[in-house]
């Protein structure tokens, strides 16, 4: 199997660009962060972090979404094969929102502040809150949500195909563990017990003897 580009559609490439991009709005651009500055010498101070760093818990989230979003760009290359109940689009439309949701959350709950004042000759200042990458993330996360709309949509998918589906993959999963806790047909035959007949050979002892012969002549 190989990566064919071209059997590419444009929801593939709108999911495998805006994937590429919140991946690179992750680790290589700040979303928090604060600056401090003195006139005195003109001293200024300012430190921010990038996603990973910045949100221990929902950067878990946005990876999966990333991971999810590439490998269904690579199963409409070829370049993969999945036997799932539940469509990849389907996969990549319900992160894409869920972490565009989150993101979003992110930006309106998210400390922030600053002040400035002055003591004399010396005015200083700090400010600190959200940078530019989280909103270019919050872009990102929503490409991917809508090119996995864009794919439900080539495929014919409506929201009762994934309730459908969904319904599909817990009985699924449910039938799997019922079936893991179950006895199965080996252990069920090995717990047969077959009472032996007594005074036979399978019980241990000794198969009974034939009645001894009429002596000659006790016939008369």
């Amino acid at each position: 199997m190989g990566f064919d580009i071209s059997r590419l559609r444009r929801s593939d490439q709108v999911i495998g660009v805006s994937a590429i991009a919140l991946f690179i709005f992750m680790f290589f651009f700040k979303w928090y962060g604060g600056s401090a500055s003195a006139s005195v010498g003109g001293v200024s101070v300012s430190s921010s972090s990038d996603a990973w760093n910045t949100f221990q818990n929902s950067r878990w989230l946005w990876l999966i979404t990333i991971v999810v979003a590439l490998a269904a760009v690579a199963i409409s290359a070829g370049a993969l094969e999945l036997k799932s109940p539940v469509q990849p689009s389907v996969l990549v439309a319900g992160l894409g929102a869920l972490s565009t949701a989150l993101i979003l959350y992110r930006i309106v709950h998210h400390p922030s502040g600053g002040a400035s004042s002055s003591i004399g000759a010396v005015h200083y200042s700090y400010s600190y809150g959200i940078k530019l990458g989280i909103w270019l993330g919050l872009i990102a996360a929503a490409g991917i949500a809508y090119g996995g709309y864009l794919a439900m949509r080539d495929e014919g998918t409506s929201l009762a195909d994934v309730r459908e589906q969904a319904s599909g993959a817990i009985s699924g999963l449910s039938a799997s563990v019922s079936g893991a806790d179950a006895p199965s047909a080996g252990d069920a035959s090995a717990a047969t017990v077959v009472s032996p007949v007594p005074g036979t050979a399978e019980e241990g002892g000794a198969p009974p003897l034939p009645p001894p012969a009429a002596p000659p002549g006790a016939a008369s």
